[in-house]
């Protein structure tokens, strides 16, 4: 295979998860200033983002089963109907437990569309090529989560600190997951890559296993840091921006900034690598990322907290594609699948204790200190980085 050319599959993978990402990056900070509008505090805002991963950490290993049944093609179908039929139903939403439902459904058909999107990359790509084709879809969910909230803060519109209509930005939800579907749309008919083992012990046992392997944990746990830390800003920049009197298009382009710098280091993983070790690269990369949240907490000005935000989002964007790798190196191709799916749940039940815990903490001190909870949460995975 040449240094240039990608795999027929993976045009249109990428493609697809550009745009069902930059959804995921328009609802998300928009579910956020629409609970604002309903007079959310900031501990139902923190719920609400739990609650977005509530139903994927229950379900991620049985995604993972799926998958080896029906086909990481189909997953991904079917997680970007379910966005669109989300950003639909968010459209009318005019309660807190409305959004919290909405959110959940969003959270699930995500989950979806990365379970299928990761499981199509860990078994079709060569093991050889594994940091460049996990560096290209991960670089690809940074193009989407740098669109998404630029173009939702032009859609949207400013009132102040508040966007003029969420609906709107809902709206553009629907259309996005509706390009989405084209690329991708062909596969509908696709058999699995690889058809999951029957195993007489149990989903959650076998991954138990999985899980008990030298490395696996440590992957799980440096993802689970990272994905919560990149989940909470999204949903916690909006509340800091509103407490400070930052608009929606300063808050918007800093998100923006985050993606667009978590993209440069997705784009350059592969020279990266070339060069450093693994564990260079997720010792460095989470060092920087820590210095990064703390430094947040007191930024006063869209600028001051921008420029931040560029540095920590170049460093939080090198370690999940790494954790991607790891796990898929260190499992066998019937496996992996059911890997991804543990690595995800990981990540969702960070994304759910994670964000309910900084609401509280926002609730009690301010939006500030959950910047410094997350430099804490980081700095607990450097434990898990170990040279081998």
């Amino acid at each position: 295979m040449s240094s240039d050319k990608l795999l027929p599959w993976a045009k249109p993978l990428l493609i697809s998860s550009t745009l069902t990402q930059a959804t995921i990056y328009v609802l998300r900070p928009m579910i956020t200033y629409r609970a604002l509008e309903l007079d959310a505090n900031a501990a139902q805002i923190g719920l609400i983002a739990s609650v977005y991963a509530l139903f994927p950490v229950l379900l991620a290993l049985q995604f993972g089963k799926w998958v080896g049944r029906m086909g990481e093609a189909k997953f991904i179908i079917y997680g970007t109907l379910a966005m669109l039929v989300t950003s639909a139903g968010l459209m009318g939403a005019n309660s807190i437990l409305w959004l919290s439902i909405a959110a959940a459904c969003a959270g699930t058909a995500h989950l979806a569309c990365m379970v299928g999107g990761q499981s199509m990359v860990a078994l079709r790509a060569p093991r050889e090529s594994y940091d460049r084709y996990f560096g290209f879809y991960t670089f690809s969910a940074s193009v989407g989560h740098m669109l998404g909230p630029i173009v939702a803060a032009v859609v949207a519109g400013s009132n102040g600190n508040l966007p003029k209509s969420t609906s709107n930005a809902f709206l553009l939800g629907v259309v996005l997951t509706i390009l989405a579907l084209f690329p991708v749309i062909k596969w509908r008919n696709e058999r699995p890559t690889v058809v999951a083992q029957q195993n007489s012990e149990g989903t959650y046992k076998t991954a138990l296993n999985l899980v008990k392997r030298p490395g696996i944990l440590a992957a799980i746990y440096i993802s689970l840091a990272i994905s919560s830390a990149a989940d909470v800003l999204v949903v916690f920049l909006p509340l800091f921006g509103a407490e400070n009197n930052f608009s929606p298009y300063a808050v918007g382009a800093i998100l923006a900034i985050r993606a667009g710098t978590t993209m440069l280091s997705r784009l350059f993983l592969g020279k990266l690598s070339e060069r450093f070790t693994t564990f260079q690269l997720l010792w460095w990369s989470t060092v920087i990322s820590v210095i990064s949240c703390a430094a947040m907490a007191f930024a006063r000005t869209p600028l001051t907290l921008g420029l931040i935000v560029f540095v920590a989002g170049f460093s939080l964007g090198i370690g999940q594609p790494l954790t991607m790798s790891l796990v898929s190196q260190k499992t066998q191709s019937e496996e992996r699948a059911l890997a991804v799916s543990a690595r995800l749940m990981g990540n969702r039940l960070g994304q759910f204790l994670v964000p309910a815990a900084a609401g509280f903490a926002a609730a009690a001190s301010g939006a500030g200190a959950v910047f410094i909870g997350l430099a804490v949460l980081l700095g607990s995975s450097l434990f898990s980085v170990k040279k081998n």
